[in-house]
């Protein structure tokens, strides 16, 4: 039986989404000589590398998530996800653009029209970063269980508490923090630069190309409430589950520049006579990664695909698979090409070691792997929970 062509189409992008595709792998190339230099930048300077973002810029991609009303590209999720996947797919890891685009997303789809009207242009114009805090000391991922307050007092709302890891504060112009109130959880934009907010550097290497700092909130008053109060929930899922396709777009990039070098050096490495991927114990392994990587894409960018389709019956369980399966593909194929590059990955003017450990955080952040499989064992295959 023959298959036809509009069925063969239903599992490859579509020609405006390919051109993005290209586009982005084009400008990230010109950059990816410069890798090691991009992520330095940002550390030092406390800004993404002006060159890189300009680019970025031009191209419409800080947007690429938001509708062209609010001043986006209309490329959506799956737009936004190939531009992020193009970059590290050059060794470029670009988290605060993928904060900012999930955190815009939320605030397009629960934010006041003066938030949308505030944030989402700067965002989509790429004069905007935001960032997230929401872990805490003793709670964790668990948000269910977060102590940070934020009341309402004399028409304001107030913030008081801390937040253990919260990544690119520096970076940040606004930061959605997540707390609970006396009728549920709430979420609000908070100015890291305003009275009461103590800044606490955390010190993790510089993990994603960020420094990550601790948040100390003593009656810190909030911008704006995101969404309705005692509904912050409501928030954080949007937020969630872009978050986590960004992430494993990330982390599908990466894991194919760590593929390709690790090939292209088992090529070209030669003992005895013969280049070291003649060795099946090098070929198998790297022949493993690469079938996983393609059905990882596929996921990834189907999640995406559904995500803006407005397909929500399927959005949590994807997300939380597509992250799960990404993290792990990109920690192996880092892993595997520490092996096969030998003493040159330990050489940090390459950059290695940064990927190697970032590709490792994947699988604890900005959700832990063992949250999302919760997830999955409860909600998808309706396992019982240990309470």
């Amino acid at each position: 039986m023959a298959v036809s062509a509009t069925a063969t189409q239903l599992f490859e992008l579509p020609p405006e989404y390919r051109s993005t595709q290209d586009r982005a792998r084009l400008v990230a190339a010109e950059f990816a000589p410069e890798a090691v230099a991009v992520r330095r930048h940002t550390l030092e300077h406390v800004e993404i590398h002006p060159r890189l973002w300009r680019a970025f810029c031009e191209n419409g991609w800080p947007g690429a998530i938001l509708d062209h009303d609010s001043g986006g590209s209309g490329l959506g999720l799956l737009g936004a996800a190939l531009v992020l996947e193009a970059f590290a797919e050059q060794g470029i890891v670009l988290w605060m653009p993928a904060l900012s685009a999930a955190i815009a997303w939320a605030i397009d789809r629960v934010g006041s029209d003066t938030l949308r009207g505030t944030w989402l242009p700067r965002i989509a114009a790429g004069t905007a970063q935001l960032g997230m805090a929401a872990t805490e000391p003793e709670a964790g991922h668990n948000l269910f269980r977060a102590r940070t307050e934020i009341r309402e007092a004399d028409g304001r709302f107030v913030v008081t508490g801390r937040k253990s890891i919260t990544s690119g504060v520096d970076l940040a112009d606004r930061l959605l923090v997540f707390g609970r109130g006396s009728d549920g959880y709430t979420t609000v934009l908070v100015d890291p630069r305003a009275p009461g907010v103590t800044v606490t550097e955390v010190p993790m290497r510089f993990r994603e190309g960020v420094r990550q700092f601790q948040l100390d909130f003593d009656a810190v008053v909030a911008d704006a409430v995101v969404g309705v109060p005692g509904q912050g929930l409501l928030t954080l899922w949007p937020f969630t589950h872009v978050e986590r396709v960004l992430t494993a777009a990330i982390c599908t990039g990466l894991a194919r520049h760590c593929l390709d070098h690790a090939v292209a050096h088992a090529k070209s490495r030669v003992i005895a006579s013969e280049p070291i991927g003649a060795n099946q114990a090098l070929a198998h392994p790297l022949a493993h990664l690469h079938a996983r990587s393609a059905a990882v894409g596929l996921l990834v960018r189907r999640t995406a695909a559904r995500i803006d389709a407005g397909d929500e019956q399927n959005t949590a369980a994807d997300a939380n698979a597509a992250k799960v399966l990404a993290a792990d593909l990109a920690f192996d194929s880092a892993d595997h090409a520490m092996q096969v590059l030998g003493a040159e990955a330990w050489d940090e003017r390459h950059g290695w070691l940064d990927l190697y450990l970032d590709a490792r955080l994947a699988r604890s952040g900005p959700v832990s792997n063992e949250f999302a499989l919760n997830y999955l064992a409860e909600h998808v295959l309706g396992l019982p929970v240990r309470r």
